[in-house]
């Protein structure tokens, strides 16, 4: 009981971690962001990313056991392709910090 709540909460962080990303790319898409200033809607994806990391990477190994008993494969093989585009993202992005920071000295 107490792991499917677990998983659950995962799941939920998760949701809410790839909608934060989502709505405002989908909102600077068909309004246009011009400047740095409409950029702060991605703030919360970024605040975020440390818990919303670890919830999709579990998250990602849940729907991977499902797959591979052959449960609801319809259901989680998309789950597990967006938590795997999610966590490359997360890894892209913590490379991009790592490469700004070390070699963008003054």
């Amino acid at each position: 009981m107490l792991r499917k709540l677990g998983l659950a909460l995962c799941y939920g962080i998760a949701l809410v971690y790839i909608l934060s990303i989502l709505l405002p790319a989908f909102y600077c898409y068909s309004h246009g962001c011009r400047g740095p200033g409409e950029l702060d809607a991605f703030m919360p994806a970024f605040a975020f990313t440390p818990l919303g990391a670890i919830a999709t990477a579990f998250s990602l190994a849940h729907a991977v056991q499902k797959v591979k008993k052959g449960q609801s494969t319809w259901l989680f093989w998309p789950i597990a392709l967006i938590f795997s585009l999610i966590l490359l993202g997360v890894i892209a992005l913590i490379v991009a910090i790592i490469v700004h920071t070390a070699f963008h000295r003054r």
